[in-house]
């Protein structure tokens, strides 16, 4: 099973259970402790609202309503889990090591910034009152891949240096700002 749909798996298995260890989970899909540590910190930065709790009875629960609300008055981010439809997307990509992880966060306002400047470049845009902006974020084993682009009803006349991807149809996490 790829990466990607068994993170979704789990993130599935999170929100049925409410609460539990890290152990169970790694046991229940069969991955080590460390890899399922990292598949829920993952989830945490996808926005699935993850609250661990220490100590010897310690574990894991998605945070309560009333605890969302409070983060959402803080960041001033809404996250919703939403089925999408099959989506097309022309934008622009990133790639880096893992290991540089960190050089992203300095990375994707300019990749958001030029998208913005050159979006009059993407044909067939989905028309909508809002423009549909979509990240995606791509396992490719040791490298880190973000794709900042838009929606489109077809994937043809490629602008040059923009890349195009296609969402299967599935569970996201969506995040208003």
């Amino acid at each position: 099973m790829p990466k990607t749909e068994r993170i979704l798996k789990v993130m599935q298995r999170v929100y049925e259970r409410q609460n539990f260890t890290v152990g169970e989970l790694a046991e229940e899909f069969s991955v080590s402790y460390r890899t399922m540590l990292r598949y829920l910190h993952e989830l945490s930065h996808l926005g699935v609202p993850l609250y661990a709790h220490e100590g010897k009875n310690g574990g894991y629960s998605i945070l309560n309503t009333r605890q969302q609300r409070a983060r959402t008055e803080q960041t001033g981010e809404s996250i919703q889990r939403i089925i999408k439809p099959q989506t097309l997307i022309v934008g622009l990509e990133m790639k880096i090591p893992f290991t540089a992880y960190y050089m992203s966060h300095a990375l994707k306002p300019k990749l958001w910034q030029e998208l913005e400047q050159r979006m009059a470049e993407i044909p067939y845009l989905r028309r909508t009152s809002k423009p549909q902006y979509v990240a995606a974020v791509l396992n490719r084993q040791q490298i880190y891949h973000y794709v900042a682009g838009m929606e489109v009803t077809t994937i043809r006349d490629m602008p040059e240096r923009m890349v195009s991807l296609t969402l299967p149809t599935q569970e996201y996490a969506n995040v208003y700002a």
